[in-house]
Parts: C-alpha cells; structure tokens; sequence
C-alpha cells in the first residue's frame, strides 16, 4: 500500500513539475514577445483610421519586430493616437522624420505597425511622436473600386465603336488596314521615298567620283582647283578682263558721242556724211588746190633759173646748208658729253 503511495506521490510531483515548467517556459516565451522582460521606450503616432488596430499587436522595422502596440486611443473625430512600446536600442535605427504606416501580417492577418526609418540626422527619443500614414478606408477603397470599373466600361465601349470603325474603313487607320486609297497613296509616298534615296545614292556617287576627278584629274578645270598658281593667274586674268571691259565701256561712250557728233550737221564731218553736194564741191577744191599747188612749184623751178632771182635762191641755199651744218655739230658735241 506504501509503495503504491510513492509511486502516486511521484506521478503527481513530476506532473507538477513538468506543468510548472510549462508554465514557466510560456510566461517567458510570452513575456519576450510582449517585451516584459525588456527595457523599451514610447513613441506614438496619429492616425485618422486605425483599421481594426487593437493593443499588443506588432510592430516591424525592415521586416523585423520591434516592438508592440502598447494602447489606442481616440483623442477626437478622426484622430486616433497609437502608442507604440519598442525595444531598447532600437531608436538608433528610427529618425525623426520616420513615418509609421498600417499593414497586415501576412494576407489575412492580424494588424501590424510598419515603421519607415527615415534619413534626418537626429534619432527618435522616448515620448517623441512620429509622422503617421493613415489606410484608404473600406468605403474610400470600394468606392475608386467602382469608379475604376465604370471607367473600364466606358473605355471598353469606346474600344469596341472604335474598332468597329476601323473594320469598317472609316478613318485614318481604317483605310491605312482595309487597303483604302490613303493606304495606296501612303505607298505610293514610300515609293517615291525611295526612288529619291536611290537617286540621291546615286548623285552621291556621281558627285563623288566628280570630286575625284578634280582632285586628281587632268585639264584646266583640276589645275585651276588644285594648282594656286593658276589659280592666281586665272584671277589676274579676270581682272584685266574686267579692266577691258571697262575701258570697252567707255570707248563705247567715247565713239557713240562722236557718231552723235558726226551725224549733227553743225560740224565739217557731219556735214561731209549727210550732204554729198558739199562732200563734192570740196573734193573739185581739193584737185584745184593740187593743181594750183603744182602750177606753183613749176614757177617756184623758173623763178630759181631767172637771171635776176638766181643770186636771192643761191643765198637762200647756202643759209640752210650752214644751218644744217650747226645742227650736226650740237648733236656731235652732246653725243660726246654723254
């Protein structure tokens, strides 16, 4: 009966025991979930709508948990503070402008604070309050919901007219894929399009060969392009040719004021071209001065033989003859002094 005693005794104590354990291991395993036995520090944020945010639940920085949902309250009419309990040395990660936003773990969920860390230079200190960004409400989300569905309507209806025109023919890209005549006229632009590129391909060439040719060829036209000495001399030409015509220019004026001159009967010229009587009574004068000019020198040649003119010509005769002699003898000397 005794040894049935112990052994019960001794179920129950290791019942006890391993209950007591348990127990231990949950409070702690509990207590380290919800920061009991961990120094934290408290920040709060404001939100206008909370959805379904409740005490204890989590909150995560980077994917990680640090901390949890300490209390809700609702200071008025869309605005709701969160305290948020978070673990010690965790603020070195949080800055002042840090944001705190509303999520879900995973899909269904529970509520979780999710904290953007920010960039600002200063860290987050206990009792600070964070910037907070408040969920579309249910309403809101149903609401852009519909709109966006009437939308999608709208623009599925306007696809559908839309496409029946373009089967239709009607418009631009209707005739551009039902083989309309825009669609023939835009190949008939493509085509032209490319006969001139080919054309151009081809003056390129040309063009090209040309410049070789100049380059490298032989005849003026290359000589005058890559000798600057004909170059030179094919412009000093220019000049006397354009010398030449000035001064063409102004014998053109020069003989157009003497044909004006020679075609007025005031003048000798005009007078011998416009009146042939004139022009013949003074070609009768010129023969009789001939004649008398003749007459003249045959009396001059008996005068010079006549006894008593005979002394005044020898004299005359003699006189030039030392005067011609006087001019030899100054030429002599001034050929000499040169």
């Amino acid at each position: 009966m005794e040894a049935e005693e112990v052994k019960q005794n001794i179920k129950l104590g290791t019942f006890v025991i391993i209950g007591v354990v348990l127990f231990l291991t949950a409070v702690i395993f509990i207590g380290s979930a919800s920061n009991f036995f961990s120094r934290t520090f408290m920040v709060s944020a404001i939100f206008r709508n909370i959805e379904g945010l409740k005490d204890g639940d989590k909150v995560w920085l980077s994917g990680v948990q640090i901390g949890t949902v300490k209390s809700v309250r609702i200071i008025k009419e869309g605005e709701v503070i969160v305290s948020l309990s978070l673990k010690e040395k965790q603020n070195e990660f949080i800055r002042r402008n840090a944001t705190a936003s509303i999520g879900s773990d995973g899909l269904v969920g529970s509520k979780i604070v999710v904290i953007a860390p920010g960039n600002s230079a200063e860290v987050i200190q206990d009792a600070d309050t964070i910037n907070a960004r408040s969920p579309a409400e249910t309403a809101e989300l149903m609401s852009i919901a519909k709109e966006v569905g009437e939308n999608t309507r709208s623009i599925t209806e306007d696809l559908k007219v839309l496409s029946a025109r373009v089967r239709g023919g009607q418009g631009i890209v209707g005739e551009l894929l039902n083989e309309g005549a825009l669609s023939q006229e835009v190949r008939q632009v493509v085509h032209n399009l490319k006969t001139t590129g080919e054309n151009t391909a081809k003056a390129s060439a040309e063009l090209s060969a040309l410049a070789y040719e100049l380059k490298h060829g032989h005849g003026l036209v290359p000589a005058l392009v890559s000798d600057t000495s004909y170059a030179r001399i094919f412009s000093d030409v220019l000049v006397d040719i354009k010398r030449v015509s000035t001064n063409a220019k102004a014998m053109s004026e020069s003989v157009k004021k003497v044909a004006t001159k020679m075609n007025d009967n005031d003048n000798a010229v005009g007078v011998l071209l416009a009146d042939t009587a004139f022009a013949h009574r003074l070609q009768n004068t010129i023969k009789n001065t001939e004649m008398a000019s003749q007459k003249l020198d045959e009396n001059m040649e008996a005068l010079k033989h006549n006894f008593l003119l005979r002394g005044y010509f020898r004299k005359q005769d003699k006189k030039e003859k030392k005067e011609k002699e006087k001019e030899k003898e100054k030429e002599a000397a001034v050929a000499v002094k040169e």
